[in-house]
């Protein structure tokens, strides 16, 4: 037997695809996922917070203290950090968000934002900002490359890369391109 027969490639390439398949299966969800929510995001807000959104009728020509102190008796859930005065209205600067308070009509509303842990963790590692996770990321990246070029061999005849797959290969690279005419 033949040590580079085609026969032993495609054996060797079965395997490679394979067993690299399904190590990198919890990686490749990962990406996917994170990559349709990243895809799907709406108002072109972070998938990875929630942002809640609060409305308040207060006493109107209230002073800084005074909403301080109406903020801690009922609002203690949200920690409020600054008030700072802008022309007829207050800014309020919350942990997490952002509000104001309008003296002419008592009128408080502020947004909070939410971290959604899990989407957060996959954000973070599909945009490669998290620390030390580069090395990784390109390791899977060289896998990517791997799968798609063994992919290619591994069938053989009319139904591989010498049939019909050289044509569904002409395609899937002409699609992106499309996008940028």
């Amino acid at each position: 037997m033949k040590l580079w027969s085609k026969k032993n490639i495609r054996k060797w390439l079965r395997f490679i695809h394979r067993d690299l398949g399904y190590f990198f299966v919890g990686i490749t969800l990962i990406y996917a996922i994170s990559g349709i929510i990243l895809n799907h995001k709406k108002n072109d807000e972070d998938p990875a917070y929630k942002t809640e959104y609060l409305d308040y009728q207060l006493d109107i020509n209230l002073k800084p203290e005074q909403i301080k102190a109406y903020w801690e008796a009922n609002l203690s859930d949200y920690s409020l950090n600054r008030i700072i005065p802008e022309g007829n209205a207050y800014n309020l600067y919350l942990k997490g968000g952002l509000g104001s308070y309008n003296p002419i009509n008592g009128e408080l509303k502020f947004e909070v934002y939410r971290k959604k842990q899990w989407v957060y963790f996959m954000n973070k590692l599909h945009y490669n900002s998290k620390k030390g996770w580069t090395l990784m990321a390109d390791i899977f990246a060289v896998a990517m490359l791997i799968f798609a070029l063994s992919g290619m061999f591994i069938v053989p005849g009319k139904k591989g890369i010498a049939g019909r797959g050289k044509w569904l290969i002409a395609i899937g690279i002409i699609i992106p391109f499309l996008f940028f005419l």
